[in-house]
């Protein structure tokens, strides 16, 4: 066993040697022989157990095991007692998944850098493939559990229960037993039970097959990811969207894992992401509504902006925006700062120097009483040429492509006469100047 375990060490380049390690010990069976193994193979170790104050007193001899062993060994041991039950009350959580997260957390404070080994065995690395199998899953949930994830390392994965029950009685060491182990109310517990038995029955290297299925799978994975990666490079623009070309191009292997990727790198929570919204997300890149939209958990959404999606901390919906009397001068942001807004009278002989979202009006075509900036409205007509007919605001803006969401957004400098500049767009042909007096406006989005 002892070779077995330095060789998936060195396998999965888990330890430097004689790098320091924290051991969550438990007082188990799995949890005290991978102390005495990493012990024995001459890694300085340190220990930590949490008291999850689960089980009362049954939870409360465990730590008293622990402690004694390490006492014993004269291994430095880290004990904490926290009320996971009562925590997962308050987070609204189901006590096995607030134990693991305080768990985790609290091994990483202890560890303090180092790296943590846990108990993971290949018996376990079995049972959560059959519990990923039966609940249903892909090839990341039967790739298993990995050796190495961050600071976490696994050096018994390789190694059944039944060597290291072998191991302890060989030398003489005893262990705790954790009775709600044996409590089938349970999945894992009724898989370890029942399930394994049968298959082993079956195939006594049940578990070995399990291990090396997960080898394969976890190569696949990588190739696959790294395909994914490439695509995710060649869909990503500068203005915080993503091209759906690449990801409609690539194998539907590739972009449901670019997708899913693209998520996590984006900052969404992916552990309610389901299949289902993954193939909502699939079938919005295929989507003929240009501005269609898919939920997704945790208040985010994805949006089509024609040929683009962008993430959403939240669904977006129209933002009423007021409108706003403007004078003449005027200088200053408006909307919280979406809109930054510049009027002026230009003088007599003063040049005008048109650049992109800087308009020239002819002040004899303006209602000033009734001036404003507002947001597009029903019925709203512009004529950017001389030659060009009038056409509807929102005609316009469909054929120019401008997303849905962000039509409502845009600058629409108008009076009672109708439509004088919108931003991004233009300004009405019947507003240039005509050898009048002449008005300055500038309109920056933000």
């Amino acid at each position: 066993m002892l070779e077995t375990v330095k060789r998936t060490i060195a396998a999965h380049d888990m330890l430097a040697p004689a790098e320091p390690v924290l051991v969550a010990l438990s007082g188990g069976t799995d949890s005290v022989a991978l102390l005495l193994v990493m012990r024995e193979l001459h890694y300085p170790v340190r220990a930590f157990h949490l008291n999850h104050c689960l089980r009362g007193a049954e939870a409360d001899r465990d730590e008293k095991f622990c402690r004694s062993l390490c006492t014993r060994l004269g291994i430095e041991l880290t004990v904490e007692r926290i009320d996971v039950a009562a925590a997962a009350r308050a987070q609204g959580k189901g006590v096995e998944e607030a134990a693991r997260r305080i768990r985790y957390a609290r091994l990483q404070a202890a560890a303090q850098g180092a790296k943590i080994a846990t108990a993971h065995t290949a018996d376990d690395n079995l049972e959560t493939v059959l519990f990923h199998l039966v609940r249903g899953t892909g090839p990341k949930g039967l790739s298993g559990i990995p050796p190495v994830r961050g600071k976490i390392i696994r050096p018994l994965l390789d190694v059944e229960r039944v060597q290291i029950e072998a191991y302890l009685a060989e030398i003489g060491q005893d262990y705790v037993t954790d009775s709600s182990n044996a409590d089938e109310i349970y999945t894992r517990n009724r898989l370890r039970h029942t399930v394994v038995p049968a298959l082993r029955a079956i195939q006594p290297a049940a578990a070995q097959s399990a291990r090396r299925l997960g080898e394969l799978l976890r190569q696949d994975e990588d190739c696959l990811d790294s395909l994914a990666q490439e695509c995710l490079t060649q869909a990503e623009r500068t203005d915080g969207a993503w091209d759906i070309a690449p990801l409609q191009q690539a194998h539907p292997a590739v972009r449901t894992r670019a997708l899913r990727s693209w998520l996590a790198q984006q900052g969404m929570p992916l552990r309610d992401l389901t299949q289902r919204h993954i193939q909502a997300l699939d079938a919005l890149l295929e989507n003929e509504n240009p501005s269609a939209c898919c939920d997704l958990p945790h208040g985010f959404a994805v949006r089509r902006e024609y040929g683009a999606i962008r993430l959403l901390s939240g669904v977006e919906t129209s933002v009423e925006l007021p409108e706003i009397p403007l004078s003449v001068p005027f200088e200053g942001m408006v909307w919280d700062g979406r809109v930054r807004l510049s009027l002026r009278h230009l003088e007599k002989n003063e040049v005008f120097y048109k650049t992109f979202n800087t308009f020239c009006v002819d002040c004899g075509t303006i209602d000033f009483a009734s001036l404003c900036v507002r947001t597009r409205r029903a019925g709203d007509r512009i004529r950017l040429t001389a030659h060009g007919g009038s056409r509807t605001l929102k005609k316009l803006l469909i054929d120019r492509k401008v997303p849905r969401f962000r039509r409502d957004l845009l600058a629409v400098i108008a009076d009672k006469y109708g439509v004088i500049a919108v931003q991004d767009i233009g300004m009405d042909d019947a507003r240039l100047p005509q050898g009048g007096a002449r008005m300055q406006i500038k309109i920056e989005g933000y």
